[in-house]
This record gives structure tokens, sequence and C-alpha cells, in this order.
């Protein structure tokens, strides 16, 4: 029998650290050719936008479709069965600061403690939550538009995490110095200017998924020695800095790598400590499978989640 699972059922099911383990083997599970993502779909009406992603993890025993921020189908495999309905926004939230924080772990310095953050809002929570869980951080520092905004935020961060998270009055401050600087905003513009970079930075950009937006300047993409995306087909259609730069001659597609190639060692994440690296995050359908074949079979064992009629 089906069970449906809240948002609040997976918020107390997924904790980050459990949620990163759960991406790297997803993406282990890719790299033996055992999983495939199908790109986000999106269909316009003269009132909304519906959205439609999903995929297939062989080694998780599961195949999802979600259906924009209202619903995510699990089912099983083997034969085909619905196994659970889940509510995807709690899900798609922690999940997405995961992915960044498996692109930390393989991109970045080891030792990197300082952590430049561009927006405030929720999605940036569990950004920082991600990276200060496979890195050694000491210092946040958070830039966001709203002076108020980012103060609130710091404080917040600094209690529930026990680092120093930092407001800074300007992007510059906040990649000046850093080792990791992650952005997630939906900024239609670049939100710093890469020249800033320090040599062997590494960039997780997480805000957009769309094409018509950009937080990542054509100076940040150029100094990449890595350009790492968590799904190229899906990439080439959403995410806006690429397509930009793509477009002008200053990158070309097959300079982009899965990160699943990186985590499985086919790529260098990080070639040398000199070297720039950048993640491109736009969210996958497949990323949603293996955290809610994880979260459901935790539901099980718990007794968790209220049985659905069919």
């Amino acid at each position: 029998m089906a069970i449906f699972l809240s948002n609040d059922d997976v918020g107390k099911l997924l904790p980050m650290g459990e949620c990163i383990a759960v991406l790297e083997d997803l993406f282990r599970q890719q790299a033996a050719g055992l999983v495939e993502n199908m790109p986000r779909q999106r269909f316009h009406s003269p009132t909304t936008t519906f959205a439609v992603m999903g995929g297939i993890a062989l080694g998780s025993g599961a195949h999802a479709v979600r259906h924009g921020s209202s619903l995510t189908l699990l089912y099983e495999t083997a034969g085909g069965a619905l196994e659970a309905v889940l509510e995807p926004g709690v899900m798609a939230w922690i999940r997405t600061g995961a992915a960044t924080g498996v692109a930390v772990k393989y991109m970045s310095a080891p030792d990197a403690s300082v952590v430049g953050l561009i927006g405030a809002g929720r999605q940036a929570r569990t950004q920082i939550e991600a990276v200060c869980a496979v890195r050694p951080v000491k210092l946040v520092k958070v830039f966001s538009r709203a002076a108020e905004r980012r103060a609130m935020f710091a404080q917040e961060m600094e209690a529930r995490l026990g680092v120093e998270v930092r407001p800074v009055g300007s992007s510059a401050d906040a990649v000046v110095g850093s080792q990791v600087v992650v952005t997630v905003t939906k900024s239609a513009e670049p939100v710093f200017d890469g020249a800033l970079l320090e040599p062997g930075a590494h960039i997780s950009a997480a805000g957009n998924n769309s094409w018509l937006r950009r937080e990542i300047d054509e100076t940040t993409i150029t100094r990449a020695a890595v350009i790492a995306v968590d799904d190229l087909r899906q990439a080439r259609i959403e995410c806006g800095e690429l397509r930009w730069a793509a477009e002008r001659g200053a990158f070309r597609w097959s300079q982009a790598v899965e990160l699943h190639e990186v985590v499985s060692g086919k790529v260098a994440g990080r070639p040398s400590p000199a070297a720039v690296t950048l993640f491109e995050s736009q969210g996958v359908g497949v990323e949603d499978v293996a955290c809610s074949a994880y979260v459901l079979k935790k539901a099980r064992e718990l007794g968790l989640g209220q049985p659905l009629p069919f």
C-alpha cells in the first residue's frame, strides 16, 4: 500500500548529512550507468507555468515524477507500483543544498574555512548548512541587498551552525578572501565580479534555473578550470549564465562535465591548488528519486506516513 509523506515528515527523515551521502551514492550509480534523468519540462497556460521532472535510479530501485511544487509520485522499478506520494517542497530545499555540499566536497580545497554567501533567503540556509557539513568552516560572510535580512540571517545561522556568520556590505566583501563562494539569488544579472575570486576558489551557483537569469559573470566562467553541472541536457535548457557565455563564444558546452564524473573520479574536481572551479546547480529530477526512495525506506522502518487507499 502506498503512503503519503508530508513536508514535515520529509524534514524529520532527511537530515543534511544523510542527504549528502544519498546524493553521493546516486552520482556513483549514475557513473555506472544505473541512472537516467528526465530534464525539467515547463508547460505554460495563460495563468501559470506547470513543471514536470523525474528520473529512474536502478540502484535505488525507484523512479519518480515530480509535478512542479505540488506532488512527487514514487514508483518501484520491479513492477511499476506506486509506493509513495510526497510533498516536494522541503525535499527540494534540502537536496539542493546537499548537491552543493557534494560539489564543495569534491571541488574545493579540503581545508576551506572561509565561505562567501550571496543571498539570504530560505535556500541559502541549506546551502551553508551543507558546506559546513563537508568543510571545516570558521567564517561565513553573507551579503544580500537588504541589510536587515542579512543581519537576521547571520544571527540565526550562527546560532544554528556554531560558526561565525558575519553580514557584509557588498558582494565584493563576501567574495574577497573566500575559499568557497555560494550564490543563491534570483538575479537576472551577475552578482559579483569574477576578477575578485581568489586563486583556488570554488563557486557553487545554486539560485537560478532559468535561461533568462545570470548569477555568474563571464569572467568567472572563463577563469574556471572545471565547470560541473548536475545534468548537461537540463543545463543546456536552463543555465542562463552558461547559455549566455556559449552564445558569445566564451564557453563551449564540451567544456562542461556532469557532477557524477567528478564524484566517480573520472574528472578531477580540483586539478590544482590554484584552480578555480564552478558548479552550476539546476536541481534535477533524479535527485528527487534518490531522496524520495531513501525517505520512504526510513518512513517504513519508523512507521511514519499516512496510508493511501490505493
